[in-house]
Formats: structure tokens, sequence, C-alpha cells
């Protein structure tokens, strides 16, 4: 049967505005996880409600979560329910907003902000009581200025909670700035400080000396950190556990120029608690001078990683120009200073997130029960020789 043209156009204009109004309807949906290019947390812990009144979501969530370290990726956790059939819009909507961070995170351009979902589980009581059961999000700006927590039920009634209190009941928390966001960072800005200049390429086989005689290809002289203990990791309840990287920095030439290494310290979750991590910070061959200091921060989110680095290059590079006739040792001292300057105000005033420094941390000794200048870090040292194979 042929169809009248002038039916056929009222047809194809029907078919336009309907595929419009559902590309309209998709983009405004996907658009509402989003605010101002950074992920509206109350919206994803929405969506996430929704998917927990199914029961076999929430079963494979909670499971997955009570073996969380420290967390539990959200994309991680999509995949896992992939196969229960639950074809909703709210599954839908957050399996493209997580896969659209996380391959934004694993671009080879450094993004300017990178943000992971994760999903991690208060539960105090270690007894799970699913009535009792809470979904929150870290609010924005900054911590000192939170005055409650928002929370919500299963039915999306919301609860407000202490912000200095961790309350007594389970809470499933929303993050996108934690331990996987970090781990995403600390390669971004360890290569921008190499093409800096302020980092060496010693992971760059190429520029390695592998003849038989080479110093190197005898083997390693490092600082092995056998234990470490936090007395605050300046992080809120709600925040979880801490992320807590070192800023490891010396000198590595006559001209006195800097060398300077960021190393995460994924393992170092809450404070008042002892870790044995047997993790090497310092490697001698970096440095001319057997002195070197490490500083401790706990990962802001109110501060951009890009910004962060540039502005520690540029306060480390000011002084450079000034010290290279200067005694080493002083200089050692002046490229802590100015670590620990280029960080926000807040930090340098002893606030937030400036955990503790240990200055000129000598090569071949032990350190035992030792004190950072804060005395709010607690750690053992250890020369350690790595053989070469």
């Amino acid at each position: 049967m042929r169809i009248p043209r002038i039916l056929l156009k009222t047809l194809l204009v029907s078919l336009l505005i309907t595929s419009c109004n559902s590309s309209d309807e998709l983009v405004e949906n996907q658009a509402v996880l989003l605010e101002s290019n950074s992920v509206n947390k109350k919206e994803v812990t929405f969506e996430f409600i929704d998917l927990m009144k199914n029961k076999s979501f929430k079963s494979k969530t909670l499971n997955m979560l009570s073996r969380q370290k420290p967390s539990v990726k959200m994309s991680n956790i999509l995949d896992e329910t992939t196969g229960l059939s639950l074809k909703s819009e709210s599954f839908n909507r957050l399996s493209t907003l997580t896969n659209k961070l996380e391959e934004k995170a694993d671009s080879d351009n450094a993004p300017d902000k990178i943000e992971i979902l994760e999903v991690w589980l208060h539960n105090p009581k270690k007894d799970m009581n699913v009535d009792e059961l809470l979904f929150s999000y870290a609010p924005k700006g900054n911590e000192k200025d939170w005055k409650v927590i928002e929370a919500f039920t299963i039915n999306k009634e919301v609860v407000y909670l202490d912000p200095k209190e961790a309350p007594n009941r389970p809470v499933i928390v929303i993050e996108t700035n934690g331990f996987e966001t970090l781990k995403k960072e600390v390669k971004f800005m360890n290569r921008y400080l190499r093409e800096q200049g302020v980092q060496n390429n010693r992971f760059d086989t190429s520029k390695l000396d592998l003849r038989a005689t080479s110093s190197r290809n005898a083997g390693l002289q490092t600082t092995k950190l056998d234990k470490i203990r936090l007395n605050d990791d300046e992080e809120p309840w709600i925040s979880g556990a801490a992320e807590v990287y070192a800023i490891t920095s010396g000198i590595k030439d006559g001209n006195n120029k800097p060398e300077i290494k960021i190393i995460p310290m994924y393992y170092l979750d809450y404070e008042d608690k002892d870790y044995y991590p047997n993790q090497i910070l310092l490697f001698w061959d970096d440095y001319k001078y057997q002195a070197a200091n490490i500083q401790l921060f706990e990962k802001d989110d109110n501060v951009n990683y890009k910004s962060l680095v540039s502005t520690i290059v540029s306060g480390v590079f000011q002084i450079i120009g000034t010290v290279s006739t200067q005694p080493w040792v002083n200089v050692l001292g002046q490229v802590a200073g100015a670590i620990i300057q280029a960080m926000p105000d807040s930090w340098y005033t002893n606030n937030d997130d400036y955990v503790d420094s240990f200055y000129t941390i000598e090569k071949n000794k032990n350190y035992r029960n030792y004190y950072g200048a804060r005395g709010n870090a607690r750690v053992n040292l250890s020369p350690f020789f790595v053989a070469s194979n």
C-alpha cells in the first residue's frame, strides 16, 4: 500500500520529534548527575538508593562492602550485578556516568579534575541492621564549616548526622575523591614533576646504566618504612579512610637542584593504629647527598591536584636561583619549606591536611619510634639494600 506523501511527512516529523525528545531526556537525566562539571553526589546517592531497593542487588552489594579495603569502586558493583536483570534507568545512568569518569581518568592527557565513584560502608557494630541503614556523602566546602551531614533512609527521608561524631548505625557512603582517585592523581603528579625536571627517570629503562660495573646494577641503597602510626589522620568520619601520601625531597646534584617524588600510602587508613608497610620511601641513588626529607599529607577534596603540583614546583623553583652557592644542607631544608608553603594557607598553619614532616633523614641510619616535626606521626625507618638479580 502506498502511503500518501502528506501522511509520510507527518510520520517522519513525528518520529523526529520523538527521537529528539528521547535524546534530550537522556541527556537531561545524565546531566542531573553532574553539577558544574563535578559529580552531583546527592543525585548519585538517590540513584543508588533506587538500586538498593532490589533485594538481589542489595544482597550482592552488602556482601561486597563487607569485604571492602577500604572501598569498592562503583563500576565493580555494577559489573557484579549486571546479571540481575535490573534494567532500570538508575542502573543505566550510573553505568554511563561511571564509565565516563573512569575513561577520563585513564586518559593519556591529564584531566583537570579526576573523580572516580566509590562506595564504602560505615558499620560500627559489625552486625548490620538493614532497617537502620542510611545513605550519605561528604558535603562540599571546608570540612571545618560543616554543620550537619545529610543522610537518607531507603525511602529517601532525610536524617541529619553530626559531622564530628560518627553515628552508631550503618551508613553507605558515596565517594568521588577517595582511594581510587588518589591512585590516578599520583600518576599524573609524578609525570608532571618529571616533565618539570624535578624528578628523575628512574623507571625509564632506556636511561639506566645497565653495565656490569654500574653501581646501580649491583643493587640499590634505600630507606624503608617499617612501621608508622598517626595520632590524627586529619580526616572526618564521613570521608572514610584517609588518603595519605608522602612527598620526598632531596638535592640531586652539585647545583643544589631538587629531586621530588610523590609516593602514595594506600594502606594508611586510620589514626591510632600501627601499620607495618615495609615500603621503600627513599632511593639514595636519587640524591647527591646522604640526607632527604619525608613529608606526609592527606588528600584534600577541595584542592585540585594539577594546581597543587604546579604550585609546589613553582615554589621550589623560586628558591633555586638563590641557593646554588649555599651549603646543600641549608637548601635541603628550604626545599621542604617551599613544599609546605606551596600548600593552601590552612595547611601551612597546621590545620586540615598537613600531617607531618621528617626532616634530614640520613642514609644508613635506623630510626625507632621517631616523631615528625608536628609530633603527629611516629615511624620506624631502616636502611635496606635491594640486591640486583
